[in-house]
C-alpha cells in the first residue's frame, strides 16, 4: 500500500507540472493582447477616454469617467481599448481618478480608500477594473480584440506630493495590480512624466509604455507662465535624460522640450511602444509648416513607435488628423469612433 500510495502521488505531481504550463499556454494564447490592437490594420482605431468618456455627472446618460461601468459600457459598446486614469491614496491602493485631489483639494493621497468612497462614492479600485476588462479579453470566434487598458498613472501634483517623493509607491500600486490581474499583456502604461515611464521599464521592461506630450510642454518657462496664468518655477531634476523641470503653480510638475525632436529622443531612450500627443502639437505644426505634423508621425512609425492623439470628439478633427497617419484617438464620443475606425 505505501508503494501504490507513493506511486499515485508521483504520477499525480507529474501530471499537475505537465498540465500546468500547457493550461498557462492555452490561456496566454487565447487572449486578445495589446499588440493584436496596435498591430492591426485597422487604423486608426477609438480608444475610450476615461472608459467611456468624460464625465463627472454633467450627463446623465453616460456613467461616470474612470468607474467599473465605464469601462464595461465601453467594451460591451464595441471598444477594442480604454484608457483609465491611476492614482493612489494613504493606504497605497492605486485608484482610477483623474486628478489626485478632489473638488476641494483634498489630495487623494491624504485619504483611505474608504475615506474616498465616503467622499466619492463611484471611486473604483484599479484592481476591480482591470478584472472587468480581462473578462473581455477571451478570444471567441469572428470577434475583434477587447479588454486592452491604457493606464495613464498620473504625475502627482505639487499640491500633494511637496517632497517629489511618492512615484516609487505609486509606480509599485499600479504594477502591483496589473500582475495581480495578470493583464501584463493587455495593458499600456502612459504618463506625462518620463520619471515614471523609465520606473516602468526598469521594473518591469516587458510591459509596454506611452509616453505623453502636451503642447504647453514645448513653451518656454515664460510662455508656459503667461499661457497657465500660474508661476513657474524652474525645477532641478534629473532623472538621466536631461531633460528641464517645472513646476507650474501647485498642480503640475513636469519637463519641458526645446522641441518636437528632443521629445521623440525622450520616448526613444525609454524604449516608448506609444506616443500620446495633444491634438494641438500636431495641428500647430501643420499651421507652421503644412506636413511637418505628418512628418512626426512617419518618424514615429519608422521608430516602431505609434502615435495615438487626445482628445478627439469630432469627425472633421477626426479625418484631418486620420489623414496625417494618426493610429489611434482618445476619444469622449464612443460612438463617433467606433463608426468612424478606419476612416
Amino acid at each position: 500500500m505505501p508503494t501504490y500510495l507513493t506511486r499515485f502521488i508521483f504520477t499525480s505531481l507529474l501530471l499537475l507540472c505537465v498540465a500546468l504550463p500547457a493550461h498557462a499556454a492555452a490561456d496566454k494564447d487565447n487572449r486578445w493582447t495589446i499588440e493584436d490592437v496596435l498591430g492591426a490594420d485597422l487604423k486608426p482605431f477609438a480608444i475610450g477616454h476615461r472608459g467611456f468618456g468624460a464625465n463627472l455627472g454633467e450627463h446623465p446618460d453616460k456613467p461616470i469617467e474612470n468607474t467599473i461601468e465605464s469601462v464595461r459600457r465601453a467594451f460591451r459598446a464595441g471598444a477594442q481599448i480604454v484608457e483609465v486614469d491611476v492614482v493612489m491614496t494613504k493606504d497605497h491602493i492605486a485608484v482610477a481618478l483623474h486628478d489626485d485631489f478632489l473638488d476641494d483639494f483634498t489630495c487623494v493621497n491624504q485619504l483611505s480608500f474608504s475615506e474616498l468612497r465616503h467622499r466619492f462614492r463611484e471611486a473604483s479600485r484599479l484592481k476591480h477594473i482591470l478584472k472587468v476588462a480581462r473578462s473581455y479579453t477571451i478570444k471567441r470566434h469572428d470577434e475583434r480584440p477587447s479588454g486592452q487598458v491604457i493606464l495613464e498613472i498620473k504625475t502627482p501634483a505639487p499640491l500633494c506630493d511637496p517632497e517629489d517623493g511618492t512615484v516609487p509607491a505609486l509606480v509599485a500600486a499600479t504594477l502591483d495590480e496589473v500582475n495581480h490581474t495578470k493583464m501584463q499583456r493587455q495593458v499600456l502604461i502612459e504618463s506625462f512624466s518620463p520619471e515614471i515611464v523609465a520606473l516602468v521599464k526598469q521594473q518591469q521592461p516587458q510591459l509596454p509604455r506611452i509616453l505623453s506630450l502636451d503642447l504647453l510642454q514645448l513653451l518656454t518657462p515664460a510662455q508656459l507662465e503667461a499661457a497657465s496664468g500660474l508661476p513657474v518655477t524652474l525645477l532641478d531634476k534629473d532623472v538621466g535624460l536631461g531633460l528641464q523641470w517645472v513646476q507650474v503653480g501647485p498642480i503640475f510638475r513636469v519637463p519641458i522640450y526645446e522641441s518636437v525632436f528632443q521629445f521623440v529622443g525622450t520616448l526613444t531612450a525609454l524604449e516608448s511602444r506609444a506616443a500620446a500627443l495633444d491634438k494641438d502639437v500636431l495641428q500647430q505644426l501643420e499651421f507652421m509648416t503644412p506636413g511637418s505634423g505628418a512628418l512626426m508621425l512617419q518618424q514615429l512609425h519608422n521608430l516602431g513607435v505609434a502615435g495615438l492623439v487626445y482628445t478627439v470628439n469630432s469627425d472633421a478633427e477626426w479625418l484631418f488628423l486620420s489623414s496625417l497617419g494618426v493610429d489611434g484617438f482618445y476619444t469622449d464620443d464612443l460612438a463617433m469612433g467606433l463608426a468612424l475606425e478606419g476612416h
